[in-house]
C-alpha cells in the first residue's frame, strides 16, 4: 500500500495538472464567455477559477504558517493573464512545498482562523485532502459551465492524470 505521503503528493500533483488543463481550455473561450455570469457559485468561469487559485494559495500559506491577510478572492484575478500568472506562481510554490514535505509533517496540526473568526485546527493531511477536494469540486463546476456555454472541457478525471503520470 502506498504511503500517505506518496498519496498526498500524487493528489497535489493531480491538482496542479488539472488546474493547468482547465486554464489551457480557458484560452479557447470567447472573452465575453469568460466573464459571463452563469449563476454558478462564483458567477463566471474566470471568477470560479479565481476562487480555486485564491483558496489554494490561502491553504498553502496556512500549511507554511504564513497566513495571507487578506485572503485573495476571485476579484484578485481580473483577467485570464492575471489568473495564469497566479496559477503559475502558485504551482511553483506548491511543487516546492511538495518536494520538501515529509511523512511526519502530515500528522502535524495546522491552525487557522476561519472566515467567521473561529479558531480551527486539523491534521495537515486532512487539510491537504480538503484543498484537493475543494479544487476538484469547483473544477467540476467549470466543466459544467464550459458545456453549458457550448465548449468542450478538457479531461480532468484523476484516472486521466494517472494515465499520463503512472507511478
Amino acid at each position: 500500500m502506498a504511503s500517505l505521503l506518496k498519496a498526498s503528493r500524487s493528489l497535489l500533483g493531480y491538482t496542479v495538472w488539472s488546474n493547468r488543463s482547465q486554464l489551457a481550455a480557458l484560452t479557447q473561450i470567447a472573452p465575453e464567455d469568460l466573464v459571463r455570469d452563469t449563476g454558478a457559485s462564483f458567477g463566471s468561469l474566470l471568477w470560479t477559477m479565481g476562487h480555486v487559485v485564491g483558496t489554494e494559495r490561502t491553504w498553502l500559506s496556512r500549511f507554511l504558517g504564513n497566513p495571507l491577510d487578506p485572503a485573495p478572492g476571485p476579484e484578485t484575478y481580473p483577467d485570464l493573464p492575471a489568473l495564469w500568472a497566479a496559477f503559475d506562481e502558485h504551482a511553483a510554490e506548491l511543487e516546492f512545498y511538495l518536494a520538501s514535505l515529509t511523512e511526519d509533517q502530515l500528522d502535524l496540526e495546522v491552525s487557522w482562523t476561519g472566515r467567521t473568526g473561529e479558531s480551527r485546527q486539523q491534521k495537515l493531511w486532512q487539510t491537504l485532502l480538503h484543498m484537493v477536494n475543494h479544487s476538484t469540486y469547483h473544477r467540476g463546476q467549470v466543466v459544467t459551465l464550459l458545456r453549458q456555454l457550448g465548449y468542450q472541457p478538457p479531461a480532468s478525471d484523476l484516472t486521466a492524470y494517472y494515465a499520463l503520470h503512472p507511478s
